[in-house]
């Protein structure tokens, strides 16, 4: 007689969908920020500043994906990275020239209907997306990582 195990359904809380996207956007800033360091090897910085080769492309990666959530709004600036990460996340990174205008990418998603998750929040959501925006100064300006998760 064999015993059959009961069947588990697990479920994503709000509360697992915003943790997993910190992570990602921690990610994202740390890899912005080790990008500068000269000591580690960066193939993505050799990439955007060595342009796509033959393929007449000056900055392959410096574009959002084609299927970048159209209800996402982003700042004007300097796309460094866009990239899909999986079938229902995206991420980017954008170099602005100051901090009022990092700033702007929180208004920006309110003004689109975003909220934040608490009160001082950086991580938005509306029905379908969980945002979360980061930025951080560096030599150039400041970098700002977006990072996308479908709900």
């Amino acid at each position: 007689m064999s015993a059959s195990l009961p069947e588990v359904t697990v479920y994503r809380t709000t509360t697992t969908r915003i943790r997993l996207a910190a992570a990602l956007a921690a990610l994202a800033l740390t890899a912005g920020g080790l990008a500068g360091c000269s000591l580690i090897p960066n193939p993505v910085k050799d990439i955007v500043e060595n342009g796509g080769g033959d393929s007449g492309n000056d900055n392959p990666l410096g574009s959002l994906p084609a299927d970048w959530p159209s209800e996402v709004p982003v700042v004007d600036g300097t796309i460094l990275v866009g990239l899909k990460t999986t079938d229902t996340a995206w991420g980017a990174t954008i170099l602005v020239a100051d901090e009022a205008a990092a700033k702007q990418s929180t208004t920006l998603l309110e003004s689109a209907g975003f909220t934040p998750l608490f009160e001082g929040s950086t991580s938005y959501e509306n029905d379908r997306y969980t945002v979360v925006v980061q930025w951080g100064d560096t030599d150039d300006g400041y970098t700002i990582a977006y990072v996308v998760v479908q709900k």
